[in-house]
């Protein structure tokens, strides 16, 4: 199985390598200097697998750090020379299942090669000195998002969803502004390990590349090996094309070649969008038939451009989306091939599910869906009593959060959001009560506040505020100050979580404390649910929500933890411990004044719980 994988994943190309650029007489390349050599490794992760020669990255960073002398001669030597160690040129596989696809198919794995830090960090010097040429106004196209500093995939989904929303938004169709927008992705066939070496030297010459820099990148190219284990024990292969997935140098060099593409000039009202090999199509037009028209001919010209590098579509993966604004539902049809794709309800791209209306219901349902399976999977870990403490369940739920929230920039704007938030609210709150070992029946609020996470939707906003700052204005911590403002207003109109309310009336000040952790018996204290009479009444009519003790009292939480007779001598203990008594708009205060309060407070929590849940323990085997 590998050896069939190892064959459909890395082609062999018998095109003979061009030879490497000369170097004019008298031209000497710049040295290495010590803030490259630092530059290169402080950008390596410390907590990564090792290449073949099993040295770790923290090894070669104290050994940096101890020599540098040493590494500054050896890079510059090889930057000078033009030759790129062949011991740095070894590959080593390893194959990474892709989900949900059958495992007996060579392409369902994704191939990751693990290479020596020590090329890695030569990587990374020639990387950042091609910098200077792919950022120039002759460098890549501004349609390339991927692998680009401050660009992500969010940018790249934002430039699609926004030119049909601005085709979208016109007054009328009839005489009107209001035009068609449909988007076509493409797919190409295992991209990176099919890109030719020739077609990447020859656009590092477009971009003015230095020779001394296509020289190195020549050789890095040559005598490279890949290393794979089968059955039969490891073996070894020549690799004749593409840029190694896990390289440095890789996904820089592959923009520069597959910038060709997203240079083409394409059929009027067709405007082009890439994301390393992604490729999006966007057509606006009055008529159905004229977008149809000029779709298909800028998808004939793409792949005409992509044969020419050696790459090809996979023509049945390619998906069509029209958006329009009519009642009526309309389609239209592009010829990719020998494929002919009609138009879908909604397609995927980048992550993001977009739909003809642009209502995003269908991304939001999947996205929940999703994150629902993750948020089932941490309750196994999360248990209400025991298991991690609520800092370290935060982090867990974080997970949730970045599923839910994924594209919020782009859908949060949606006019229709909110009533498609509902369902993926109701996921995020699980999380949020497993932070808290909360209990089910818990307002969306009170939960949100003791998790000390904003409500989803404030979340969204907040990340949307943020895509649209500059790039050079940080503002995050300006825009989490304006979304805690925001849910302190929402905290004081609601009608709902009121006990918690009383005793946290401040979320900032609640939020933005400095030590304390949440657990099953706090947050009882702090919501009112759990093993109170009162609260036990909510659910069992024939219960009772008074005490022989306290006959004329209530058995809430108010009178449990703040008046009751039985567990006076715990409050004394208590009120010694932190040096005032304590009340309902005063106890949070107190816990927030130092740690040694709140682990009184949380202490003093535990033993009335344990012993209410005693008695009710008691009382229900009484009752059987």
């Amino acid at each position: 199985m590998v050896r069939r994988a190892v064959a459909a994943l890395f082609p062999v190309v018998t095109e003979e390598l061009a030879p490497p650029p000369v170097v004019p007489d008298g031209e000497i390349a710049p040295g290495v200097s010590l803030g490259e050599l630092r530059r290169a490794c402080g950008k390596m992760k410390e907590h990564t697998a090792p290449g073949p020669d099993g040295i770790p990255n923290v090894a070669l960073r104290i050994a940096v750090a101890a020599r540098p002398d040493i590494f500054l001669r050896v890079y510059t030597a090889c930057i000078r020379s033009g030759v790129f160690p062949r011991c740095w040129k070894r590959q080593r596989l390893v194959l990474l299942p892709k989900p949900g696809k059958p495992p007996d198919e060579p392409t369902s794995f994704r191939p990751i090669c693990m290479l020596d830090a020590m090329g890695k960090m030569l990587e990374r010097i020639i990387c950042d000195r091609l910098q200077a040429f792919t950022q120039s106004p002759a460098g890549l196209s501004d349609r390339q998002f991927g692998f680009r500093r401050g660009r992500s995939t969010i940018d790249a989904t934002e430039t699609v969803v926004s030119t049909a929303r601005e085709a979208l938004k016109g007054k009328r169709w009839l005489g009107g502004t209001k035009e068609y927008c449909a988007v076509v992705t493409l797919d190409v066939k295992n991209a990176f390990n099919t890109a030719r070496w020739n077609n990447i030297l020859t656009a590092l010459e477009r971009i003015e590349t230095p020779a001394y820099l296509r020289k190195i990148i020549a050789n890095y190219f040559q005598d490279r090996v890949l290393e794979f284990d089968t059955s039969d024990g490891p073996e070894v292969g020549s690799v004749t094309a593409g840029v190694p997935q896990g390289s440095v140098l890789g996904p820089t060099l592959w923009n520069v070649m597959y910038d060709a593409i997203l240079r083409l000039n394409l059929q009027r009202g067709v405007n082009i969008v890439g994301f390393a090999d992604d490729i999006a199509l966007v057509a606006v037009d009055k008529y159905l038939w004229r977008i149809e028209n000029h779709l298909n001919a800028a998808v004939g010209q793409v792949r005409e451009a992509l044969l020419r590098l050696g790459l090809e579509t996979a023509d049945q993966k390619t998906e069509v989306l029209l958006l329009t604004s009519r009642k009526k539902m309309e389609s239209i049809t592009i010829t990719v091939g020998n494929c002919h794709i009609k138009s879908a309800p909604h397609i995927r791209y980048l992550g993001l599910h977009i739909d003809a209306r642009l209502r995003f219901d269908v991304h939001l349902a999947k996205a929940s869906e999703k994150a629902r399976s993750l948020a089932g999977a941490l309750a196994s870990i999360m248990p209400r009593t025991g298991g991690p403490r609520s800092s370290r369940r935060k982090l867990y739920a974080g997970v949730v959060d970045s599923v839910l929230l994924y594209g919020a920039p782009i859908w949060s704007s949606a006019t229709e959001t909110r009533a498609h938030l509902r369902r993926a609210e109701s996921i995020h709150r699980r999380a949020c009560l497993r932070i808290i070992s909360g209990r089910p029946h818990l307002s969306y609020e009170a939960t949100y506040v003791l998790a000390s996470i904003p409500p989803l939707a404030l979340l969204a906003d907040e990340r949307a505020r943020l895509f649209h700052r500059s790039r050079d204005d940080a503002g995050r911590g300006d825009e989490r100050q304006e979304t805690l403002r925001r849910w302190q207003v929402q905290w004081d109109q609601s009608t709902k979580g009121r006990w918690t309310h009383r005793l946290v009336p401040d979320i900032k000040e609640w939020v933005e404390r400095r030590h304390g952790e949440m657990s099953y018996y706090l947050t009882q204290l702090m919501t009112g649910h759990g093993y109170f009479r009162h609260h036990s009444q909510r659910y069992d009519n024939n219960a009772s929500a008074r005490y022989p003790v306290c006959p004329d009292e209530t058995e809430n939480v108010e009178h449990i933890f703040f008046h009751c007779s039985r567990f006076e001598p715990e409050r004394e203990v208590l009120q010694a411990q932190i040096g005032e008594r304590t009340e309902p708009e005063n106890i949070v205060r107190l816990m927030l004044r130092d740690r040694p309060n709140w682990n009184a407070v949380s202490n003093f929590a535990k033993t009335v719980i344990t012993r209410l849940r005693q008695e009710a323990n008691v009382q229900q085997d009484q009752g059987r």
